[in-house]
């Protein structure tokens, strides 16, 4: 089939948008590893929550096989029937009975068969998460309650945010960053892990990457550590591709602005069934850096003690001891006025005048 000029140019253009989209943007999730789950400290689980929360690279629903759950009761080791379940966050790995205080599990997942073919083709095998992850899992005494939490904001700093962009994927700018911390009840901190987080900024979800390629689990942020986060405003661009933009459409409508902003966070447990949210807090942003503290003036060093009177130091050898009169060159001066008071008397004899005793 032959293409008309227009259906040609058409195609042409299409390739050449299709190629700069992918050039600024080209990514695909790693579909590699056992994923991993939402645990508290020792990993510790509420016995109310309704099964293992679990994220991971490939869904488990309709793949039991690449899952197995084992009770330890003493020396025994007994397996147990589960379901899958979960759709847009943590999937849940529900056993056939309900969690009782005190019982142990242990829960191993292995990545799926299309994830084994694709680990072959990495060079290096040692950076990929494991294939196959065994986690040993403790009911708790007592249920969750979540009562109360609040938000900490930490100091602000001046340097570079890499942001995930539409159409180019990153760009740097120079920001005012400020992070923010969720700080939870003393009973309720061991399980900080096993719970998810989410960020309001000005009254919208704040969910910020540094890149369109980078993923985050659910009820986690672009920092990692579970109720963190990092909020900024943009002070100015950084690379090339951010300069040319921001000079030809102006500054990003997406990126918050120097001022202040409220921010809170919605703490909530992975099945949704308990949530609170943090009172808000209004966090400055500003670019101007904070006025350079004023260096306190040199003190000088506090005198040890009265000071020593110098040692004189001892005549040569031959020259008699005592004291000095004046300066070395006093001597000098003395015989110099001898001289001219002689040679004056010889003057007055010679011109028959007699001098002066």
């Amino acid at each position: 089939m032959r293409l008309t000029p227009t259906a040609l140019l058409l195609s042409v253009a299409l390739a050449i948008v299709a190629e700069a989209e992918a050039r600024a943007c080209s990514c695909g999730r790693e579909i590699v590893g056992a994923g991993r789950l939402y645990l508290g400290a020792g990993g510790v689980l509420p016995p109310d929550a309704p099964g293992f929360p679990w994220t991971g690279p490939e869904p488990l629903a309709g793949a039991a096989d690449r899952v197995k759950v084992t009770r330890i009761a003493g020396a025994r080791r007994v397996p147990v029937k589960f379901t899958i379940t979960g759709d847009g966050g943590p999937e849940f790995i529900t056993p056939a009975q309900k969690f009782a205080p005190g019982q142990v599990y242990e829960v191993t997942i292995r990545e799926s068969a299309r994830a084994g073919e694709a680990r072959q083709y990495y060079t290096d095998k040692s950076s990929l998460p494991p294939a196959e992850v065994t986690t040993r899992v403790t009911i708790g005494a007592g249920p969750l309650r979540l009562t109360q939490a609040s938000l900490r904001a930490g100091p602000q700093t001046h340097e570079d945010a890499k942001v995930a962009a539409a159409g180019s994927c990153w760009e740097d700018f120079a920001a005012a960053k400020v992070p923010i911390r969720v700080e939870l009840p003393p009973e309720v901190e061991p399980l900080r892990d096993y719970l998810l987080y989410v960020t309001r900024f000005d009254g919208h979800t704040w969910r910020r990457s540094s890149s369109l390629c980078s993923w985050l689990d659910p009820g986690r942020t672009w920092t990692g550590e579970a109720g963190t986060d990092m909020v900024f405003a943009v002070c100015g661009p950084r690379d090339a591709d951010a300069v040319r933009r921001t000079e030809r459409y102006g500054p990003r409508s997406d990126f918050p602005e120097p001022g202040r902003h409220s921010v809170e966070v919605i703490v909530v447990t992975p099945d949704g069934s308990q949530s609170i949210k943090t009172p808000a807090i209004t966090i400055d942003l500003s670019c101007a850096p904070p006025p350079a503290q004023p260096t306190a003036p040199l003190e000088a060093p506090a005198a040890s003690g009265p000071l020593a009177p110098l040692e004189q130091p001892e005549p040569p050898t031959g020259e008699p001891r005592g004291c000095a009169i004046g300066e070395p060159g006093f001597a000098w001066l003395l015989g110099a006025a001898w001289w001219l008071r002689r040679r004056s008397a010889r003057r007055a004899r010679s011109a028959g005048c007699s001098a002066p005793p």
